[in-house]
């Protein structure tokens, strides 16, 4: 109302009522909202959007290869019972493509038994396996061509077919008195076979024998005197030195 009068007072000015035009807009209530150029909008594509793991397994729908104890992921360096593996090309859930994803060679490498390969259920490209006395801490993805233990000779040797002075299979990282390199139907030259097997020629500490069992010829590499103990696998020892403890 003040505004008014002075407006109508005489003598005003066009400066007077361009004064009273500025004050009645800082009194409105709409100037005091701030105005879009102040605060600019944030876009969408600043928040945060599911991580690509959780992507890739809604899309795919195949658990993730890796180590399980029982249903549950737990990491490979601890207690696990179960390995799931992506299926190699042109290959089944069978013991070949264990011993590929070991890092083997199906017709040359040998596995030890006590191992359950098989598809995995819902799957079309995963494997799994399994060994009830559980499995190694540490992953089965190329264990035949590592050296984690830095000895010298390849890792996973409980997963072939080492023997006692007894007989009773044990693992080929622990001592024992000889080790099967041949398991077929074919007639094969055995001493032959170890080489390609070791990468080398037999050594004189070491005899190679061969037997048929079930229909197989089976070649064998074991300790010449009962006395002595294999410390070892004898696969792909090729310059190495001849893994054995002799008394």
């Amino acid at each position: 109302m003040a505004l008014t009068l002075v407006a109508t007072l005489p003598g005003a000015t066009n400066e007077t009522y361009a004064l009273i035009d500025k004050l009645r807009g800082q009194s409105s209530p709409t100037s005091l909202q701030p105005s879009p150029s102040d605060h600019p909008t944030i876009s969408p594509t600043t928040e945060t959007s599911p991580t690509s793991t959780d992507e890739e397994s809604s899309q795919t729908g195949s658990p993730t290869s890796g180590c399980y104890d029982g249903n549950t992921p737990t990491p490979c360096d601890s207690p696990h019972s179960r390995e799931v593996f992506a299926k190699p090309t042109g290959s089944s859930c069978d013991t070949s493509a264990l011993i590929l994803h070991m890092g083997g060679t199906p017709g040359v490498d040998l596995l030890a038994s006590g191992l359950d390969v098989k598809p995995l259920e819902n799957t079309e490209d995963r494997c799994v396996v399994e060994r009830p006395a559980g499995m190694p801490n540490a992953p089965l993805k190329g264990i035949w061509t590592s050296d984690n233990d830095h000895n010298g000779y390849k890792d996973g040797g409980e997963f072939r077919r080492c023997f006692t002075r007894q007989g009773q299979g044990t693992s080929c990282d622990a001592e024992h008195a000889s080790e099967e390199f041949y398991d077929a139907p074919e007639e094969v030259d055995c001493g032959k076979k170890y080489e390609d097997f070791s990468g080398r020629p037999v050594d004189r500490s070491i005899r190679v024998t061969r037997q048929s069992r079930d229909h197989q010829v089976v070649c064998r590499v074991e300790v010449q005197v009962s006395t002595d103990r294999l410390t070892a696998s004898v696969r792909d020892l090729e310059n190495a030195a001849l893994p054995i403890k002799q008394n």
